[in-house]
């Protein structure tokens, strides 16, 4: 004998057996730890037990199937994977009695190719256009200045626009990681600009003073130039204020430019390694303990 209720399947057996199936439509909590977003993993946890009775009356357990949960159909969602599923029955102890606990652990892992393709790969790029500036000369003042800034403000946007979609949480995300030191790239890029800026000017108004006492020189008697040459200027004095120069302008615009050009990528490689290294490692350890559990 069959009976048929909304989401609810009855079946009396000739031998007094009841079977029950019900169809239920649930919102499991999941604790979100975006640490290591978005190489992250998720977990979602349902508890299903005995509203009325304890196991001395009602006693709840898994099939003894290798797999008591599973998919009826493969899972597609936009931003997870379905990596595993865990079951346990846990005896849980009330004022009442014990109570049987049916525990169901779903574990999602977080697509990230959306994530890099929408985060990562702009900020390459922008990182990028910001050192173009390198190679317009130390001359190109308004020209880099707007490049550097014009960089800054795209990073900061596309951080704002992650930030926008993602939960508050007090501490740091993989992903906060990368955005500000990206920011502290492009920044650094900026301050280099205004050394460079400085010394440009002071190397401007140092060959204007230059010029303006040549030609004043110029226009004196020939006599007080003589002397001038005479009794201003020791023998041996002029090579000690020629070398004196040469040493002050070792560390010329265009030579700090050159560094730089080396340097920023250099240590934005660097910054890649270990950026990589660390949250691809941390997702490896944190999927092998998950594995360790359901073992």
């Amino acid at each position: 004998m069959q009976y048929y209720f909304r989401s609810v399947f009855l079946m009396l057996f000739p031998n007094g057996t009841v079977m029950v199936n019900y169809r239920v439509r649930v919102k499991g909590p999941c604790s979100l730890d975006l640490s290591n977003f978005p190489l992250d993993l998720q977990t979602c946890n349902l508890i299903y037990e005995s509203f009325n009775y304890n196991r001395h009356e009602v006693q709840m357990k898994w099939s003894e199937a290798e797999k008591p949960v599973f998919a009826l159909s493969q899972i597609v969602l936009p931003d997870f994977d379905l990596f595993d599923i865990q079951t346990a029955r846990i005896q849980e102890p009330y004022p009442a009695g014990m109570w049987d606990e049916l525990h169901v652990k779903i574990i999602f892992e977080r697509r990230f190719i959306w994530y890099f393709m929408q985060a990562y790969l702009p900020t390459y790029l922008t990182i990028f256009i910001s050192w173009v500036s390198f190679a317009l000369g130390p001359r190109a003042i308004p020209a880099r200045t707007m490049l550097g800034v014009n960089s800054l403000l795209a990073i900061v946007f596309q951080f704002g626009n992650i930030m926008r979609n993602l939960p508050r949480v007090s501490y740091i995300k993989g992903i906060d990681v990368w955005m500000l030191v990206s920011m502290t790239f492009i920044f650094c890029s900026l301050l280099e600009l205004a050394i460079v800026g400085f010394m440009v000017r002071d190397e401007t108004a140092g060959r204007r003073k230059a010029t303006q006492k040549k030609l004043s020189r110029e226009e004196s008697p020939q006599g007080i130039l003589a002397n001038e040459k005479r009794f201003m200027f020791p023998p041996g004095c002029t090579a000690v204020v020629s070398s004196t120069t040469s040493q002050s302008s070792a560390w010329t615009p265009e030579r700090i430019d050159s560094i730089s050009s080396f340097m920023f990528p250099f240590s934005f490689f660097v910054f890649n390694i270990v950026y990589w290294s660390y949250y691809i490692q941390r997702k490896e350890i944190i999927r092998e303990s998950i594995i360790n559990q359901s073992a």
